[in-house]
């Protein structure tokens, strides 16, 4: 529970320092440029993704992660990793940007951050490892606030796309630059055939897993990109950033405090292991279930408040997406469940079942009733990943299906009061301004 309170309370305050600087970056730039940066910052993620080993979820999950010689391999890897990534990107930039009629040079700009990160010490993880959420947590939030204050600063001073990328590149050279200051960060190159074929055999499935979740979390801002305009795409990004908070909430949930809390009593027997996450998880959900409600019943009057004009479309689409966000929270906690027991296929199994979804519901649903049906499609989407989940938590015996259909039915009923009190108030239902067509 402590931990818990350190994860959340760390991310509130880095949802704060997001937040707002979207809300004052949506004063300095237009919708155009927030569409540009959503492309490319997409297609760095899906690069990096490409090849991800889990070399964090190695060192937390394997016994010899508090190895030197393990870490010193580990990092090596993550290093080439890094350099070889970031050699892509920068000979794709050119196809990449004819594609999306973007500048190349702003997508070879962007992908220094790959070199950067792959330079980092594994000593972060080595945090989670040992349950350490408060270094943990001021650690990441330390970081968001530097780059929250770049980023403004950088736009205030040159409202153009190079100065968002240019904030981007510097935030992750600080972040590399801070995980040689925390404890055992020191690593050198090294090389141990062992070491490294535990790594990559576990990280296969990581690296599936992540190729399929960047797939599933892009496809629709990749397809998008290339079939509305970038003004429009812009303020779809925005509402879809907004959304993704709470999904990205559990997401860190599950990956700092669930999966390393699973792994270290791996040995455990299932029974032991779900009766002492059951309470905690309960909790966690009934919290996020208000908050979803609550969202989704008043976004639109947030969005209307808060940013100017431009931006008011993205009123009709945050609650819809608010309310898909449910069953990414779902799927979130009980795949990390799953992966502290060394269970990393029924992630990857939902997240291709979701991509399958999204890649024949997207195209079909923007032809046929335009940009509300694929939204539509994007937000319950989770739903269809969520069942190979289930399955897998069955057949590991560690399933928490009746607690996740319980509180689902109570989100449902309070989402129903907040609309009918607010209907009743005379202020319409947060869906009045969706329409197909």
């Amino acid at each position: 529970m402590r931990g818990a309170f350190w994860t959340i309370g760390a991310y509130g305050g880095s949802v704060g320092l997001r937040f707002g600087t979207n809300v004052v970056l949506s004063r300095l730039v237009a919708p155009e440029i927030f569409g540009v940066m959503l492309i490319i910052n997409t297609l760095r993620n899906g690069i990096e993704l490409l090849s991800d080993v889990g070399i964090g979820q190695n060192i937390v999950q394997n016994p010899k992660g508090e190895s030197r010689s393990f870490r010193d391999v580990a990092w090596t890897i993550q290093l080439v990793r890094g350099l070889i990534l970031f050699t892509i990107l920068f000979l794709a930039a050119a196809p990449l940007g004819q594609l999306y009629q973007l500048p190349g040079s702003a997508i070879q700009f962007s992908a220094l951050t790959l070199a950067l990160m792959g330079c980092g010490s594994v000593s972060v993880y080595l945090l989670q490892r040992r349950l350490q959420f408060m270094r943990l947590n001021l650690f990441d939030l330390g970081v968001d606030a530097v780059g929250a204050a770049l980023v403004i600063g950088l736009a205030f001073a040159s409202p153009t796309i190079w100065s968002l990328i240019l904030a981007n590149i510097l935030t992750a050279a600080i972040r590399t630059i801070a995980t040689y200051l925390l404890p055992d960060a020191r690593v050198r190159l090294a090389w141990d055939r062992e070491h490294a074929r535990e790594i990559l055999s576990f990280g296969k499935w990581i690296y599936l897993s992540s190729l399929l979740a960047f797939l599933c979390a892009s496809f629709d801002k990749l397809y998008l990109g290339q079939a509305i305009p970038l003004a429009l795409l812009g303020i779809y990004g925005l509402a879809r950033n907004v959304a993704d908070l709470p999904a990205a909430l559990f997401a860190r949930l599950g990956h700092s405090l669930v999966f390393p809390v699973i792994a270290s009593q791996q040995l455990s027997s299932r029974s032991e292991l779900h009766a002492r996450l059951s309470p905690l998880r309960l909790r966690l959900l009934l919290v996020s279930a208000i908050c979803v409600a609550f969202g989704t019943a008043f976004a639109d009057y947030a969005i209307m408040i808060i940013y100017d004009s431009r931006y008011h479309d993205a009123g009709w689409m945050l609650p819809v997406m608010l309310l898909g966000v449910w069953g990414a929270i779902l799927c979130s906690m009980n795949e990390y469940a799953l992966l502290g027991i060394g269970k990393p296929f029924y992630g990857a199994a939902g997240n291709m079942t979701k991509l399958v979804c999204l890649v024949v519901g997207i195209p079909l649903a923007l032809k046929a009733t335009g940009l509300l049906g694929t939204i539509l499609v994007v937000a319950f989407s989770d739903f269809c990943r969520y069942i190979p989940v289930l399955v897998g938590q069955r057949r590991e015996r560690l399933s928490f299906f009746l607690q996740d259909l319980m509180v689902t039915l109570f989100l449902i009923l309070l989402l129903g009061a907040f609309v009918l009190l607010r209907w009743e108030a005379g202020f319409g239902t947060p869906f009045d301004g969706a329409s197909f067509s």
